[in-house]
């Protein structure tokens, strides 16, 4: 195992594969923002000998997008991926973003673009389901980061944040913990590893004057902490999510999303969320995001 030094001075090579159309260029785009060093689209028969001309040139960490149209690309990912294993001189991790088959067809309607596996005789449903057989099969252990009800910007913040996880270096016990907002209107976001549901306190929608606000306001947070429900629930998660996390760790997880949803996104799971993450910050490294109404940050 290395020390805390070498951890933080080792490399990082991030392999980024996804669906097409779910946002592999945005979320490549976030890791240069992140100061990584980056190939676009590369076939999978290439990673391993870009892999070592990047590290021979670069010091910086390495993110290198792997498109999935090559034939044999599942045999050649899986070699390519053993290869990078035994090398041991940086640290691998791969990512890989999808979104729902609806979501897809509707932005591929909206650009006018080609699906890459679309053909003679087979459908754009058919051609997102090839494209996502292969990926799945080919990296089954991918950090998974759907985005069907995501906003580019959503994205963006959620792999920056991942970035910086990496970069730095994850020591045991201090694996990024996601905590997010959902509307369950619009579906439980599809990467989630643990769901809550704060439904259960009153609504502060139906409450004068808080129907314009959110859970980040001092009015809604007020309403909030004088119901009795709250106080159950949050101790319900908390002791929850104490009682379960460090078995996450114990697992090589190195990302684990905690998604509590409400009705509209935008009053109790918002509020929920940000007492879950204080709660966890004294023992992870936690970042916040909400779905459906986002931070300005």
């Amino acid at each position: 195992m290395s020390s805390k030094g070498e951890a933080e001075v080792r490399r990082v090579l991030v392999l980024v594969l996804g669906v097409s159309g779910a946002g592999k260029n945005v979320a490549l785009g976030a890791l240069e923002d992140a100061g990584f060093a980056v190939i676009n689209n590369l076939p999978a028969d290439l990673v391993c000998p870009a892999v070592e001309r990047m590290f021979a040139e670069h010091t910086q960490h390495v993110a290198i997008s792997v498109n999935a149209q090559q034939h044999a690309f599942v045999r050649a990912y899986t070699q390519a991926l053993d290869t990078l294993n035994e090398r041991g001189d940086f640290a691998l991790h791969v990512i890989s973003l999808d979104a729902d088959d609806p979501t897809l067809v509707k932005r591929f309607a909206e650009t006018r673009r080609r699906h890459p596996f679309v053909r003679d005789g087979n459908t754009l449903v058919e051609a997102i389901a090839e494209e996502r057989a292969r990926i799945r099969d080919a990296a089954p252990e991918a950090i998974v980061f759907d985005t069907t009800a995501t906003s580019a910007h959503v994205l963006r913040l959620r792999i920056r944040e991942l970035a910086r996880t990496l970069a730095e270096g994850h020591e045991a016990g201090r694996m990024l913990v996601v905590v997010s907002s959902f509307a369950y209107r619009n579906g439980i976001p599809g990467d989630a590893d643990l769901v809550f549901d704060a439904r259960v306190l009153p609504n502060p929608y139906y409450v004068s004057g808080l129907a314009t606000l959110t859970g980040r306001d001092q009015p809604v947070r007020e309403f909030l902490e004088q119901q009795p429900e709250t106080s159950r629930l949050l101790g319900a998660v908390k002791a929850y999510l104490d009682s379960t996390l460090d078995a996450f760790t114990r697992d090589n997880r190195v990302r684990v999303h905690i998604a509590i949803g409400c009705t509209g996104g935008q009053h109790r799971s918002v509020f929920v969320a940000d007492a879950v993450a204080a709660h966890l910050r004294a023992h992870w490294r936690v970042t916040r995001h909400d779905r459906e109404h986002p931070r300005n940050d």
